[in-house]
């Protein structure tokens, strides 16, 4: 056999595993990883942070559903990518996260002297900091080791509930000569064939659905990560079960799909918020019960229904024990097949129509449209739900729609009614401030032929503003529209609301400033396009969309913007904070759950 350079497998390895591109900052302790990878021919976006090259792996395994890939250098070029690596973790991303690290000899770690703070230079052990936020990182201190490491590390990324690792990788042992056939390999654990359990658990399942006069499925984005978006709709359209989803989950099901009531949750829709509360039977898959889903009193979550949790990991359900009274660890992998095998050999469900009347009229009566949005004169700033309403309607429908933290994170999915082939991509339990932009070039290099339209807040923009240029460089198909509404909205509401609307670090005079933002675009040769008020909506959004390459459109904000709805906090006497059931949003509409039920619902008391 013939020897080739580790750095050489390594990269062939990751090429072979799927991996359709590579986001980076260019380091000499990485020089040759970089060298092999440049080799590879595989697409690669050299950023100018490492947090935006973790985002933007992220971004291309979120658009793609391929596996993401990152190099970084050594010290501070791998502690740069943290933050990266934990919203991966914490949204189940597949990414594969590689350090280049000095020469084995040079390492706190291979030394032997505990408490050793520095061996080389620009040198820190990494592996320790990262443990908590990854599924596996590993040092490869020796050659014969790495095809271990490297099949170990593409596993765990991609099985059960997956997420990042990281593998650390010395300078001398990345130019080591290797044989990979005479070195040792990892062998996964036997994959798991449908069981008779699992057949018992989804007759028992669909027994439950049938017998229930209020059944209603949650679905999350674990349908999307785990493959089996395809399966959900058979299996959906089969039960014709209303649906509700998880805010990542959104993009599931279009807006007009009739069984789809909307997205749950204290920043969701009044509609499916009321469904959740008056459903009887809930099947959760793919998605946990998350305070921004179940809220912050869990007690008061879907009082009425038996919950069924089918989930991968096992902390999570027991997170969950208090929502959901029958917990399943498992994969979707091996649930929603036998779901669907086990629903087609059985009757239809009958569902009483007086269920489905009320999940249909909760949808659109109380959809963000018909919310009480303050939307002044055609002469006043926008709106950001009319900003969307008329986003949504003149968008083709095979768009990559993606925000960011703040505002935008809560505005753009109740505004966003989805069609067609559309994705909605956004930092979820994380909601990394500064993650979007990063992740858009990710998500455009996945599908350069698709537009990315970004919604992303002023003060965002400034987390990882530099990436505009890799943007740029690149000519990707990006259009960037920068919410401005002066600063950081969302502290300004908390700060009015709980301190009396004493700012601190929210506004100019409290020490937030931003550049101006046509001076940016110009900066990094960016065409800039300016939406100052309700009455340039239409025309500012159609000339964006139809642009070819990047641009950035600024639009003028309500500086005094609310999220509408929205389920309130209100603090004791005591300084403690309590919350309300996701049923009870603000503002009031002069009706509530109960006398809506009484409206449709027979049975209701």
């Amino acid at each position: 056999m013939t020897p080739t350079r580790l750095s050489d497998y390594v990269a062939r390895a990751l090429v072979d595993a799927g991996a359709g591109s590579f986001f980076m900052v260019s380091g000499g302790m990485m020089m040759h990883l970089m060298d092999a990878f440049g080799r590879t021919k595989l697409p690669y976006y050299c950023n100018h942070h490492e947090q935006a090259s973790a985002m933007g792996a992220d971004g291309f395994a979120r658009a793609s559903g391929r596996i993401g890939l990152c190099l970084a250098t050594s010290g501070p070029g791998a502690t740069n990518l943290i933050t990266g690596i934990a919203g991966a973790y914490q949204d189940s991303i597949p990414i594969v996260f590689i350090t280049g690290q000095n020469k084995v000899k040079e390492t706190t770690r291979a030394s032997g002297i505990s408490g050793l703070r520095q061996a080389g230079v620009f040198e820190i052990d990494i592996i320790p900091i990262v443990e908590s936020i990854t599924k596996y990182a590993a040092f490869v201190d020796s050659p014969s080791d790495v095809r271990f490491h490297v099949e170990k590390a593409l596993y765990l990324a991609q099985s059960g509930r997956p997420g990042p690792v990281l593998l650390d990788i010395p300078l001398d042992v990345q130019a080591a000569s290797i044989i990979p056939g005479e070195l040792k390999g990892f062998t996964p654990p036997l994959g798991n064939e449908t069981s008779p359990e699992i057949e018992q658990q989804c007759r028992q399942i669909l027994n439950q659905i049938r017998s229930a006069k209020r059944p209603l499925i949650f679905a999350g984005n674990g349908v999307r990560i785990s493959g089996q978006v395809a399966i959900f709709h058979q299996l959906k359209n089969l039960l014709s079960v209303p649906v509700v989803t998880s805010m990542l989950g959104k993009d599931l099901l279009p807006h007009s799909d009739e069984q789809l009531v909307g997205q749950i949750g204290t920043r969701g829709h009044r509609g499916a918020n009321f469904a959740v509360q008056s459903a009887d039977f809930i099947l959760a898959m793919g998605c946990s019960f998350h305070i921004q889903s179940a809220g912050y009193e869990k007690e008061l979550f879907a009082p009425e229904a038996t919950v069924v949790q089918i989930d991968p990991d096992p902390a999570t359900l027991e997170r969950d024990q208090a929502i959901s009274d029958v917990r399943i660890q498992g994969t979707l992998q091996d649930y929603l097949p036998a779901l669907l095998r086990t629903a087609a050999n059985q009757p239809v469900v009958d569902l009483d129509a007086a269920w489905l009347n009320f999940c249909d009229e909760a949808k659109n009566r109380y959809s963000s449209r018909n919310e009480p949005h303050a939307l002044g004169s055609a002469s006043d700033p926008c709106n950001l739900y009319e900003f969307m309403f008329f986003l949504s309607d003149l968008m083709k429908g095979d768009e990559i729609v993606m925000t960011d933290a703040g505002q935008p994170t809560y505005v753009v999915p109740q505004g966003l009614d989805l069609k067609g082939t559309q994705r909605f991509l956004v930092p979820g339990s994380f909601a990394g401030m500064g993650w979007a932009l990063p992740a858009a070039l990710g998500a455009a290099s996945a599908e350069p032929e698709r537009n990315v339209v970004l919604i992303l807040g002023d003060g965002s923009l400034q987390t990882n503003l530099q990436e505009l240029q890799t943007i740029a460089h690149h000519k990707s198909n990006i259009k960037i529209f920068i919410i401005n509404n002066d600063g950081y909205a969302s502290i300004r509401n908390t700060q009015s609301n709980f301190f009396d609307g004493f700012f601190v670090g929210s506004t100019p005079g409290s020490g937030v400033t931003l550049p101006p933002l046509p001076k940016v675009a110009d900066a990094f040769g960016i065409p800039y396009l300016f939406c100052p008020d309700r009455s340039s909506l239409n025309d500012s959004i159609a000339l964006a969309l139809s642009r070819t390459g990047p641009v950035i459109c600024e639009v003028m904000n309500r500086r005094d913007q609310k999220v509408v709805p929205t389920v309130p906090s209100y603090r004791l006497p005591d300084g403690t904070m309590k919350s309300r059931a996701i049923d009870e949003m603000v503002p009031d509409i002069g009706i509530d759950l109960r006398t809506f039920q009484r409206e449709f619902l027979t049975d209701s008391n």
